[in-house]
This record gives structure tokens, sequence and C-alpha cells, in this order.
């Protein structure tokens, strides 16, 4: 109960940190430049990731490099043990020493399952009683970077909804100071009938808890931190633990008029009209986080 309160008053503080002025500065140009608390980069030697974090969680979305395997527009979710950066070294360590990302080793782990769904908040449009994912991006670009804040932007051209195909772009902000990311996404292209838009999250096999406040416009969920089997058999292997602690995501969607369970996914969309642009939030966070 404690962690889901921190979390909401974590949550809460979206709308103030929309609202600070970025502190300027290179960290190498002087003694006393601020340490970056946000970071995010294009991750080639890994299939076209696209990874950010800030000092609660990490995440990533998937590229063009990984189409054959089927990803979605989805988002991954990194635990952090704390807020110092991690992104670099998780794939320093898969990569060139052959340590996978998917144990924990002290600072945190992936463990969060996407394969084709919209993940831990991804984009999420229903239509006709269905709900649609897209693939993988296929341009990026980093609108915005800073100690304190990480702005970018994907551009998918093939979003298939119904017999339709549409174009998204959906810019990503995320902040120190909040555990909540900021998407502002537009769809563009031709479809006749009512489309609901928001962010999503995919709950597992092993379904543990979910909340829904349609008043707030904003679902909740937490599992197991190793519901997934082949994570749980590795952190097993390597330490013996059968516990990772527990997974915190939530999804707030201003407004919204829908909050359901479609599909295995608890959503928050609301009435969309193509060529708007539509604001949610998403984040996370882990039970074993300590600042």
């Amino acid at each position: 109960m404690m962690r889901k309160i921190v979390f909401f008053a974590l949550m809460a503080l979206t709308l103030i940190a929309c609202h600070k002025k970025p502190q300027e500065g290179n960290p190498s140009e002087t003694e006393n430049a601020v340490q970056p608390k946000v970071y995010g980069r294009y991750v080639p030697e890994r299939k076209d990731d696209f990874a950010w974090e800030n000092e609660y969680a990490a995440f990533r979305m998937y590229g063009p490099a990984l189409k054959g395997e089927n990803p979605s527009n989805g988002v991954d979710l990194w635990l952090k043990a704390s807020p110092e950066l991690v992104v670099d070294s998780f794939y320093y360590r898969e990569h060139v020493l052959g340590l996978p990302y998917h144990i924990n080793y002290g600072k945190g782990l992936d463990c969060y399952k996407v394969g084709h769904t919209c993940g831990a908040g991804g984009l999420v449009v229903l239509a006709d009683n269905k709900t649609y994912v897209g693939g993988p991006y296929d341009r990026w670009e980093i609108v915005e970077q800073s100690p304190e804040k990480f702005v970018f932007r994907l551009e998918y051209d093939s979003l298939q909804v119904g017999e339709k195909v549409l174009q998204e772009s959906i810019t990503i902000t995320a902040e120190a100071g909040t555990a909540m990311n900021k998407a502002e996404v537009v769809l563009k292209g031709e479809y006749d009938g009512e489309l609901l838009v928001g962010g999503g999250i995919y709950m597992h096999d092993t379904i543990d808890h979910f909340e829904v406040y349609e008043s707030l416009g904003t679902v909740f969920y937490e599992e197991d931190a190793l519901s997934d089997k082949t994570a749980a058999q590795m952190n097993y292997e390597y330490n013996g633990s059968t516990s990772q602690g527990r997974i915190y995501i939530t999804v707030q969607v201003p407004e919204a008029t829908v909050t359901d369970l479609q599909d295995g996914n608890l959503i928050a969309v609301k009435p969309y009209q193509l060529g708007d642009t539509l604001t949610y939030y998403f984040g996370a966070t882990w039970s074993e986080w300590k600042e």
C-alpha cells in the first residue's frame, strides 16, 4: 500500500514537471555542472532500439531492424534499483560482456515481456470493439536533451486499424522528478468509424492486481517482477532467487471516457479525431527502488 501511495504522489508531480525550466549546461564543461538525471539514445547495436530513462525506471521501444520478430509499438520496461543511469551499462553487459540484462546483478533488470502488445504504457487504438497496436518505428528524432529533460519523437508509417493503415507520430518527454512520461500522439490517414485512442498496459497470464479510476482517466497495474517464466528461471539459476519484488505501472489519459479491460490490455482511451494531438502519461516504479 505504501508503495502505491508513493507512486501516485510521483504521478502527480507530472503536472509540475511539465512547467519546470530545464537546467542548462554540459556536465563535462565544469566541476559544478548538473549531473544528468535523464538520458536516452538510439541503440543501433541492439536492432535499432530507442531507449531512455530517468531516476525511477528505464524504457525502450522497438525499431525497424527487429521487424522480422513481430515486435510492436509498445513500451518495454526496465527496472532500476536507484536513480543511477543504467541504460548504457545494461546494453554493455548484454552485448559486450555476455551478461543478460534479464538478470538482476544489483542495479535492476529487464523482466517485463512485451511481445506484440502495448507493453507498459504504449499506444492503443480501440475501434469496432477491437484493440490495435502497431509494429516497430520507422524513424526517430531527438527533439531536446538536457540534464533534466529528454524529448524524442518516433514515426510509424503503418499502423493497421481494421482494413485501414494509419500513420503514427509519438513525441515522448521524460523529466527528472516524476515517474511519469508524457506522450503526445498524432495519427493521420483515413478511417470511417469512431476511434478511441489512449494508452494501455498489457497484463501477463499471471494477472495479479489492477485498479481502474475512471474519473481520473487512470489505470493501475501491479505484478510480481518475475511473472515471466524465462526471467524467473534465469534469476533463479544465477542467484537462487525466486523473487525480485513487484512492478507498478500506471497510465493516465486526461478526460478519458473509457477505461476497460480489452484483450488482456488494461486501457484508458478517449474519442479521437485524426490529425489532432492526444496527450497521455505513463510510468512505472519497482518495489526494490531506493533513493
